[in-house]
C-alpha cells in the first residue's frame, strides 16, 4: 500500500478476508486520481464477488456497474469475437469418438445396426454441451428448438434444461426470455430445470429488477418438492456471496421446516 499497489493491496486484503481495508484502499487510489488502477480494482473486487458498493463518486454509477458484473456478458462476448472462437462447438468436437475404435462417448450407440439413444450418453452431452458453450449464447444442441430437451427424461430433462443458464451465463436480459417459458412447462422436471437456470444465469450479476429473485421466490413455498428444491438451489446460486437479506428471510424458513425430510432440508441449506 505504501508502495502505491493499489491492486495488489486490494488482493492481500481479500485473500485474508480484510473487506474492512477496501474503503481505505479506494480512498487512497482516489487520492491519486488514477481511475484505471480504480476500475481494474473493482473488477477484482467483481471477480470475487464481493458485496461492495461505491458512494460519491463521479464515477460511482460505471464503477459499481464494474462491480456488479453488468456488463460481464457483453465484454466475454467481444473477446470471443476477437478471438474468432463464436462458433458454437458440439460435444463430439470434445469426445473426437471418430478417432477412436471403440467410439469412445459417441452420444449414439450401434446395436443391431440400430441409432439408438443412450440416457447417460445423452445427460453427458447435456454437460459437456454447456461447459464447452458456456457464456456464448448460441449453441447447436438446446438453443436452435427444443429437441434435444426432450430426448432426455426426469433427471436428465431438468439437467438439459438447467443447461440454458450456462449457454446463456451472465446475459440475463435476453436469456431470460429464452428461459422464462420453460417456467411454465407443464413437466415438473423441465420447470426445476428452468428455475435451476435462471439462478445460473443471474449468478454474480447485479440487476435493479432482481429477476432471479421475482422468478423463483413464488416456488418456495410451492407444492411440489423438486421444484421447491430448484428454486432455492437457483436462488443460493444467484445471490452467492451477495449476503442478501431478503433472500435468506426466503430460504430459513424452508430449512427450519422439517417438510422434505433431511435431502430437501440439505438442499436448501447448500442454497443458503
Amino acid at each position: 500500500r505504501k508502495q502505491g499497489q493499489f491492486f495488489d493491496a486490494l488482493r492481500v486484503a481479500l485473500r485474508t478476508s480484510n473487506e474492512e481495508a477496501i474503503p481505505e484502499l479506494f480512498e487512497q487510489v482516489g487520492a491519486a486520481e488514477d481511475g484505471l488502477m480504480k476500475k481494474q480494482m473493482c473488477l477484482l473486487l467483481a471477480r470475487h464477488r464481493v458485496n461492495y458498493e461505491i458512494e460519491d463518486d463521479d464515477d460511482e454509477d460505471e464503477l459499481n456497474e464494474l462491480i456488479g458484473n453488468v456488463k460481464l456478458s457483453e465484454q466475454f462476448l467481444k473477446v470471443a469475437q476477437d478471438l474468432d472462437v463464436m462458433e458454437p462447438k458440439t460435444p463430439e468436437d470434445i469426445y473426437k469418438s471418430h478417432l477412436a475404435e471403440t467410439g469412445g462417448f459417441s452420444r449414439r450407440r450401434d446395436t443391431g445396426g440400430a441409432q439408438v439413444d443412450s440416457a447417460r450418453a445423452n445427460l453427458a452431452s447435456t454437460f459437456v454441451n454447456a461447459f464447452v458453450n458456456a457464456g456464448f449464447g448460441q449453441d447447436k444442441l438446446m438453443t436452435p428448438d427444443n429437441e434435444w430437451l426432450y430426448k432426455n427424461k426426469d433427471h436428465g430433462m431438468m439437467s438439459a434444461a438447467a443447461s440454458l443458464g450456462s449457454i446463456l451465463l451472465w446475459n440475463v436480459e435476453e436469456g431470460l426470455t429464452q428461459i422464462d417459458k420453460f417456467l411454465y412447462s407443464s413437466e415438473d422436471y423441465v420447470k426445476a430445470g428452468a428455475a435451476l437456470a435462471v439462478g445460473i444465469l443471474s449468478s454474480g450479476v447485479k440487476n435493479d429488477a432482481d429477476p432471479a429473485l421475482a422468478l423463483l421466490s413464488e416456488h418456495i413455498e410451492g407444492d411440489v418438492h423438486i421444484m421447491k428444491c430448484a428454486a432455492c438451489t437457483g436462488l443460493g446460486i444467484a445471490y452467492a456471496g451477495a449476503a442478501r437479506e431478503e433472500v435468506m428471510d426466503l430460504l430459513l424458513p424452508v430449512v427450519e421446516s422439517s417438510e422434505g425430510g433431511a435431502d430437501g432440508m440439505l438442499e436448501v441449506s447448500l442454497a443458503g
